[in-house]
């Protein structure tokens, strides 16, 4: 069972390998439910659930699953990060990482 501020320190290695240190700077990570409601640090994960990344006002929902374990979330994140950066305005068409 993760929580919260597990996700997003899972996050955080997927997000820094695809973007550019500029990209990082205008970048904010969070979790909300599907209705658009941020939650504490402490919530417990659970399929109603997204996390939000914004880099450059362009934003990106990533579902999560409460069976998936960190390593397993950091590996999808990073290849949705790819297609994200890929199709975004401030990626200029890049596959990286």
């Amino acid at each position: 069972m993760m929580i919260v501020e597990e996700i997003l320190l899972a996050a955080e290695p997927a997000i820094k390998a695809i973007l550019t240190p500029n990209e990082l700077e205008r970048t904010h990570v969070d979790v909300l439910t599907v209705k658009g409601e941020p939650l504490t640090s402490s919530a417990v994960i659970s399929e109603d659930l997204l996390l939000r990344v914004v880099v450059h006002d362009e934003e990106m929902w990533v579902g999560l699953y409460p069976p998936e374990g960190a390593n397993s979330f950091t590996a999808r994140l990073r290849s949705e990060m790819q297609d994200f950066v890929a199709e975004s305005g401030f990626g200029g068409g890049e596959l990286r990482g």
